[in-house]
């Protein structure tokens, strides 16, 4: 035993307890600063231009919204289900919203290039605001819809249109930085964080903010821009029919603010007096839902290499978790289930590796007659194979089949806002992130272990790669600590039902299991 990896690992281990325990506190320092300003500032909002106003709120059951009158523009939204932290008194995560203390700020405005000098409120309800410009030109009405995370503006023109008609917008501001209310974790943020365009040639073309150093814009019917983070969006939803440009601007005049949005072309005098309506979707990113509001709108999930994989998989989770309940439950069934798919050609490589194990005396028989003939060697190690119907690279088989499977869980797992704050039992009270006592990740080091110690070293290993693959346990698990829960919780279920499938095999072709006989004396068999 080298005590040297082991203070090493304690102290690894050490540190992120500590880091993760002071950003727990930092997390909910920070919301309580930010929930101060909002409450202290409700009747005098400080924006970011200067100009001191009066926040006006309208909601509905899933979206709290703030609007600036004197401007029209949505300077915060509150996804009221998706608490920032995993408690029920924690506000909801902000798509829209400012930072006082850092600047930062993502907001959204709308109405006619080159008009709107301030407005006055006409009307407030519960969900809806409408507006005038204090020119009396423009009117602007901004409403929820009843149990959605949709938000529509209208913004019409009032008397007589200019010959020079003006031209309609819609926009998101935003400048670099993370997302609101984002958690402050490796996997958090590993996700891509930027702009989303649909286009006739490109279902879903993306950049990052930082990559926009000149105007990018796409000229079409209908389609959506969008800016994505980890679980949410906010994406500006146009017609199928109407002509327009979709842009993504970089900051300009000393600004540091990027722009990204939709503006009409081609509109008629009628349509700018009766109002031009643009559709804001502000919510999180669940396939089922993106499917219905957009076409494409889904590409926004992120599901990796083996997207094919991930989508069914996905699909699969949610219909059972719609029967048990539970998503941690639900991902160990869905793993039973994989498993079961898999057997009939997994069940080919362990027989290989049970063959291979039965024939280790063998082998090593051999090895010692001929370590001097390294030909000789060769020639009767494939004789052996061939008489024991052994593939020496069978037991590779399970490998390449479950890696694609996991990726595809990976990237199933990691973009799941479903799973954010969903408990499963005991200690893990939100799958989407770590374990939050490593847990997991050391019963998935012994599950590893276990399953090195079936497996027989191919002959002629390097010592030093023996070695290394010998610490392989502690090195996965060290990598487990920051992936999240439910990640962790397939590769436990899947590493106990392959360790199963794997003894069940050797006891079949009567090999040894950690060293006991086939009659499974002497041993832990």
């Amino acid at each position: 035993m080298n005590w040297r990896y082991i203070y090493i690992g304690s102290v690894v281990v050490l540190s992120y307890v500590l880091f993760l325990s002071w950003n727990a506190e930092k997390e909910i320092k920070q919301e309580f600063a930010e929930a101060s300003f909002i409450e202290q500032n409700k009747s005098e909002e400080l924006l970011p231009s200067g100009e001191t106003v009066g926040f006006v709120q309208i909601q509905n059951e899933k979206l709290d919204v703030l609007v600036s009158p004197s401007s029209g523009k949505i300077w915060q939204a509150r996804l009221k289900e998706h608490t920032y932290l995993n408690n029920k008194e924690s506000q909801g995560v902000r798509v829209f919203g400012f930072d006082p203390l850092s600047g930062f700020k993502f907001y959204l405005n709308s109405g006619f290039v080159s008009e709107g000098d301030g407005f006055d409120v006409v009307e407030v309800t519960p969900s809806s605001i409408s507006l005038v410009s204090l020119d009396g030109k423009i009117s602007k009405s901004i409403s929820l819809k009843e149990g959605d995370y949709e938000l529509m503006i209208k913004d019409s023109w009032v008397g007589e249109v200019p010959a020079d008609v003006p031209t309609p917008y819609v926009a998101m501001y935003r400048t670099d930085g993370r997302a609101l209310d984002a958690r402050d974790n490796f996997f958090e943020n590993s996700s891509y964080t930027g702009v989303a365009f649909n286009t006739p040639d490109e279902p879903y073309a993306n950049t990052r903010l930082r990559s926009i150093d000149e105007r990018v814009e796409y000229f079409q019917r209908g389609g959506w821009v969008a800016f994505i983070q980890k679980y949410f969006m906010a994406a500006i939803i146009t017609p199928s029919d109407r002509v327009q440009t979709l842009i993504a601007l970089p900051p300009s005049g000393g600004s540091d603010t990027y722009v990204m949005g939709a503006i009409s072309r081609e509109t008629k005098v009628n349509e700018i007096i009766s109002g031009v309506e643009h559709k804001i979707f502000l919510g999180p990113k669940v396939r089922s839902d993106l499917i219905s509001r957009a076409p494409d709108l889904e590409l926004t999930i992120d599901m990796g290499w083996f997207w094919f994989l991930a989508q069914p998989l996905m699909m699969l989770l949610s219909m059972i978790n719609a029967f048990v309940g539970n998503w941690g439950v639900s991902i160990l069934l869905l793993t039973v289930i994989v498993k079961l798919l898999l057997w009939p050609i997994s069940a080919k490589g362990f027989s290989s590796m049970a063959k291979m194990r039965a024939a280790q005396p063998k082998l090593k028989d051999i090895q010692e007659r001929y370590k001097d003939d390294r030909a000789k060697l060769g020639t009767e190690m494939m004789a052996l194979y061939k008489k024991e119907g052994i593939n020496p690279a069978g037991g590779c088989f399970p490998l390449f089949l479950q890696m694609p499977v996991f990726i595809a869980f990976f990237f199933c797992l990691r973009e799941s806002v479903e799973l954010r704050h969903e408990s499963f039992f005991f200690w893990i009270q939100d799958l989407s992130a770590p374990d939050p006592f490593f847990i997991l990740p050391v019963v998935f080091a012994a599950l590893m272990y276990l399953t090195q110690q079936l497996n027989p070293q191919p002959p002629g290993m390097d010592p030093t790669q023996a070695q290394i693959m010998k610490f392989m346990p502690v090195m996965i698990a060290v990598i487990f600590v920051i992936m999240p829960a439910g990640l962790v919780l397939y590769s436990v279920a899947n590493s106990a039902i392959s360790l199963i499938q794997q003894r069940t095999m050797y006891k079949k072709y009567g090999a040894s299991v950690y060293g006991s006989s086939s009659d499974g004396s002497g041993g832990g068999g």
